[in-house]
Parts: C-alpha cells; sequence; structure tokens
C-alpha cells in the first residue's frame, strides 16, 4: 500500500467546503436565492415596451401606414406585485437556509468519514497486533515442538491460526483502502488518495458536553428546522398572496409614438403622447380563487404541522444522542481498561505455555479475548465521536470550538 499522507480533521473539512461537489451545490442555492429575489423585486419595476406596427380600416389600407413607438408602464398598487416581492424576499431567505443546510450536512458527513477511516485504521493497529502475536506463538510452538514438549496438533494449530491472523490483517487494510476511496470522493479530491487521518481523540466525559437541557431555544439553529421554517413562511406568503389576488390594481402608463407612412413625409410624421391611469380589478372566477385560496391554506396549515413534528423528532434525537454520548464514554472506559487486563492476561499466559504451565487452547482463548477487547475499544471511541457529529449537527454546531 503507498505511503499515505495525514490529514487533520480541520483540513479535511477545508478541503471538502472548497473542492467537493456538495460545496458546488450550496453556492448554486445560495445562487438561485439571489435569482429569486431579483425577480421578485423585478415585478416592481416599470414595464418598457416598444413596437412597430401597420394597421388600416381595410386589408389595402395595412402597410401604407406604420407607427412607432414605446410605452412605460409602473405599477402603483398592485397586491400581486407586492407579494411577488415578498415571495422573493422569502425565497432568497429559503435558499440561504438550504445552502446552510447543505454545508453542514457536507461537514457531518466528513466527520462521519473521517471517523469511519480513524476507526479502519485502528482496525488496521490491532490487526497488526493480532499478526505479531500469531507469528510469537508459531515461533514459541516451534521450539517447544522440536523439544517434544508438546504436540504436532498444537504446531498445526498455531500455524492455522497465524494464517487466519494474516488474512484479518489484509481484511483490515483492504477495508482502510475503501474507506479512503470513498472519503476522497467525498471532500472532492481529483483521485483515490492514501489518504491517513490523525488517532481520534479520548471521548470527553459528558459533564464537559455544552448542554443536557433540551429547548426550543437550543433547537433555534438546527440545520433542518430553518429551512423548514423558511416553508412556513412562504407559505404563510403564498395564502395571502391567494387573497391579494382579489384586490384591484393601479398603475401608471406613459407612452409616445410616431406615424409616417403613405403621403406622409418622414419628417412630417406625427408624433403622440399619451398618459393614463389603469386601474384594473380581477373578474372573479368563483371556483378557481376559491380552490386557490383553500389550496394555499392547507398547505401553510401542513407545512407548520411538519415543522411541529420535526421539532419533536428533533427534541427526541437530541436526548436519544445525549444518552449514546454517555453510553459511549462508558463504553471506552470499560473497553480501555479491558484491553490493559487483557493484554497483562495475555503476557501471563504466554509466559507460562512457555514454562508449559497452561495449555495452548488457553493460550488462543485469552488472545480471542484480547482481540475482542481492543475491537470493542475501536468501535466505542468511533461511536462517541460519530454521536458528537451528529448532535453537533442537530444543535446548529457543526464545527466544535475547541
Amino acid at each position: 500500500m503507498a505511503a499515505a499522507s495525514t490529514l487533520s480533521l480541520a483540513d479535511a473539512l477545508e478541503t471538502a467546503l472548497r473542492d467537493s461537489l456538495t460545496a458546488e451545490l450550496a453556492g448554486v442555492e445560495r445562487s438561485q436565492g439571489k435569482q429569486a429575489l431579483a425577480e421578485g423585486v423585478a415585478s416592481a419595476t416599470p414595464d418598457l415596451s416598444a413596437a412597430y406596427s401597420t394597421s388600416g380600416s381595410s386589408v389595402a389600407e395595412v402597410g401604407s401606414t406604420w407607427r412607432f413607438g414605446f410605452s412605460l408602464t409602473q405599477p402603483v398598487v398592485d397586491a400581486t406585485v407586492v407579494f411577488d416581492v415578498m415571495r422573493g424576499v422569502r425565497e432568497k431567505d429559503y435558499y440561504r437556509a438550504k445552502s446552510g443546510q447543505t454545508f453542514a450536512n457536507l461537514i457531518l458527513d466528513v466527520q462521519r468519514g473521517y471517523y469511519d477511516l480513524a476507526r479502519a485504521q485502528a482496525l488496521v493497529a490491532s490487526a497488526e497486533g493480532q499478526y505479531r502475536r500469531a507469528l510469537e506463538n508459531v515461533k514459541t510452538v516451534e521450539r517447544r515442538y522440536q523439544l517434544g514438549e508438546v504436540s504436532l496438533a498444537d504446531k498445526l494449530r498455531a500455524e492455522a491460526d497465524f494464517l487466519t491472523k494474516e488474512t484479518d490483517l489484509l481484511s483490515a487494510r483492504n477495508g482502510v483502502e475503501e474507506n479512503q476511496r470513498a472519503f476522497s470522493d467525498l471532500i472532492g479530491l481529483a483521485g483515490w488518495e492514501a489518504i491517513a487521518v490523525e488517532e481520534l481523540p479520548p471521548p470527553e466525559e459528558p459533564l464537559e458536553l455544552p448542554t443536557t437541557v433540551i429547548s426550543a431555544a437550543l433547537l433555534e439553529k438546527n440545520p433542518d428546522l430553518t429551512v423548514l421554517g423558511m416553508q412556513v413562511g412562504a407559505a404563510d406568503v403564498a395564502y395571502w398572496g391567494a387573497w391579494g389576488n382579489l384586490l384591484p390594481a393601479l398603475s401608471f402608463s406613459y407612452s409616445r409614438g410616431s406615424t409616417f407612412g403613405g403621403a406622409i413625409f418622414p419628417g412630417e410624421a406625427r408624433d403622440e403622447k399619451r398618459y393614463g391611469v389603469v386601474v384594473s380589478l380581477p373578474v372573479v372566477d368563483v371556483t378557481a380563487r376559491v380552490l386557490g385560496i383553500t389550496g394555499a391554506r392547507l398547505d401553510r396549515k401542513q407545512s407548520r404541522l411538519e415543522l411541529a413534528q420535526a421539532r419533536l423528532e428533533s427534541r427526541e434525537r437530541v436526548a436519544s444522542l445525549l444518552a449514546t454520548q454517555e453510553l459511549s464514554y462508558k463504553g471506552w472506559e470499560s473497553a480501555s481498561k479491558t484491553v490493559e487486563l487483557n493484554e497483562e492476561v495475555y503476557r501471563l499466559n504466554a509466559r507460562s505455555y512457555e514454562l508449559g504451565a497452561v495449555s495452548f487452547d488457553d493460550l488462543l482463548q485469552v488472545e480471542a479475548e484480547l482481540t475482542q477487547a481492543e475491537r470493542a475499544l475501536v468501535q466505542a471511541k468511533a461511536d462517541y465521536w460519530s454521536s458528537r457529529a451528529e448532535l453537533n449537527y442537530l444543535l446548529g454546531t457543526s464545527v466544535e470550538e475547541k
């Protein structure tokens, strides 16, 4: 396997936020918000048009007289325009929140990918320890076999155990390579690289967590709830906009043009100026208007219910993750002590086997218990930091201040 360059979590996050496809998507979402705002504001700006036309009271007169002119119309009081502007502002805020949610999800995925790779590396270290122990056992059994102190069965079992540990080591290394490829793609590296990550730090005591009290204020920065809140605001605007469509609209118009052609020379063209005030009152289609308002009211209610349900689920998930932090920390403490004890037990049994005081079965059993304890320790540490990453996401603090 190629030599790997060590990457810190901060460097991985910086690379992902700069080069990943997800970061590019978040940038597009921000641009969509600016576009939505521009479209909403544009509906309130003057409407300028120009035309070059001909007409007549009969077909024969068409083409003999031409008119060129332009007209300017400015909405003055128009509920539709007002709600278009409001909708544009809401959509800008929504896409900004959506972009923030995308970034927060990217950070969470990078943290999880980083911890998965760290766990895979730790499992390789454990497998290498098993491999070394199995190799030492083979050497010890071989010496005792040559002295006639153990049977051929012990020798063959030691060799079989060594081959198993060798296969486990190759499998663990393959797991690292798979995590490296996935992590490279996630953070946006140009190709699959041999990346090594730093060893995960020891878990922190749960009392050092930022909070253990779950409140509405605590969940205020939750990116999922922020996006749903923006959807509620957009549904409100759509609901009141449906009512606004029933209101009359007032606009001011100005037009200017010149008529020429036929016997009239260009210099003798007739100029015209017109000013106007337009009051438009929609002819109410009862069925369409009622259905529009009813549909908007249902969408508004649904968006509020979805937000309320999401708040409940987020509270439950935060409570569950806080409990997971407590259990993972206790599991890490227990696994750490268990590894220390099993290492000493294995050392004593290995020495006892050399002296013929214990059987090879006893030695293999102790070695298996040590292996299980090492893997439990690796998993407990990875579980702790993975649950912490998700907890940070739900609290809107994906990158913790250390």
